[in-house]
């Protein structure tokens, strides 16, 4: 199974993937955050009063839900362990001329069973009239659950993204203002860091700091890693100075070498499971699509096997492209999340 999830939507579509090139839908969930439990079921979150927030497991066969927990306070959205041991999560910080002119975002963690605001940062004020818009925020806490990584390079004032320890909630590291975005690795606590092309992708971890990746190149729009995390796709421009030209890429891991997937006009490449990618097709953008100098889904998704390089146009069932499904996010939901099996 593949979750879909993007953090500018509240969104997310839950496809059975076992033939890769013939999806099916089986749920779109919305206003919650969702983790895949079983190849079954999956939970979510249930706010029930300003201060209570139950943990529900959701059967996609026969339907019916059980109470498998419950957090101390109300939330729809966060970064969560399955097992509930930590959360973080987010609020608006008010603007405030002297400290947070356009506002701010306060970071709130949930960890030994206490609830505490970790950290605010600063919103920063900025805008992209371009395809991939400003970096997403980011929210993750790392598979072990010991370390957690927020901020959001939105413009001007925007403040580094950072690290706290989630065992005494002290700051970490933070990082130089042109790293964009982190992930995790699938396990343990290596992150991957993001920045604008052409820096490369870095990797860092408390134990050794910031350190290259051998053979890698710059990750600057939605990198995801493939379920067993040996790969990262991403996509990238040919001329990161002139966006005309999308291509779509993969990163091996361990071999530490780079390759183009396709070189033709893709965007958004996301795994759909180990050894198949999707992505979107582009095109130029008209005078009548006002986005000017730039390209734009065509509507069409393809998926990619990476052991063959053949590539696929996806066949949807009525009603179950993500385009359709997004509503008024389009196709802004088309973006890397959870697998089932993980491996």
């Amino acid at each position: 199974m593949l979750l879909m999830s993007a953090t500018s939507t509240a969104i997310q579509l839950l496809y059975d993937v076992t033939d890769p090139v013939r999806p099916r839908l089986l749920c779109k969930i919305s206003n919650t955050s969702t983790h895949l439990f079983t190849q079954d079921t999956f939970e979510y979150l249930k706010p029930v009063s300003a201060t209570e927030t139950d943990v529900m497991l959701h059967s996609l066969g026969s339907g019916n839900e059980s109470h498998t927990g419950k957090f101390p306070f109300y939330v729809t959205s966060g970064s969560w362990l399955a097992d509930q041991t930590v959360m973080a999560y987010t609020m608006p910080q008010a603007p405030d001329n002297a400290n947070y002119p356009n506002g701010g975002t306060q970071v709130w963690l949930y960890a030994q069973r206490r609830t505490a605001l970790l950290y605010v940062y600063r919103t920063g004020i900025g805008d992209c009239i371009c395809r991939f818009g400003l970096p997403p925020q980011v929210l993750a806490v790392s598979p072990d659950g010991q370390y957690v990584v927020a901020g959001w390079i939105a413009g001007k004032v925007s403040e580094p993204l950072a690290v706290y320890r989630v065992s005494d909630r002290s700051r970490v590291t933070s990082f130089d203002p042109s790293v964009m975005g982190a992930l995790w690795d699938r396990s343990g606590h290596r992150l991957f860091l993001t920045s604008f092309a052409p820096t490369a992708a870095q990797s860092w971890t408390p134990e050794a700091g910031v350190s290259s990746l051998t053979g890698a190149e710059a990750w600057p729009y939605a990198p995801g890693l493939s379920p067993d995390g040996s790969q990262v796709a991403y996509t990238a421009y040919v001329d990161p100075n002139n966006q005309v030209d999308p291509r779509i890429y993969a990163y091996d891991v361990k071999a530490g070498t780079t390759r183009m997937l396709v070189d033709q006009l893709r965007t958004q490449v996301i795994f759909a499971k180990d050894g198949w990618v999707w992505s979107l097709d582009e095109r130029v953008c008209l005078p009548a699509d006002q986005c000017p100098g730039t390209t734009m889904p065509s509507g069409r998704v393809y998926a990619i096997d990476l052991s063959t390089g053949v590539n696929t146009e996806i066949s949807w069932g009525y009603g179950d492209d993500p385009h359709g499904q997004g509503g008024i996010y389009g196709w802004g939901v088309f973006a890397p999340a959870e697998f089932w099996p993980a491996t």
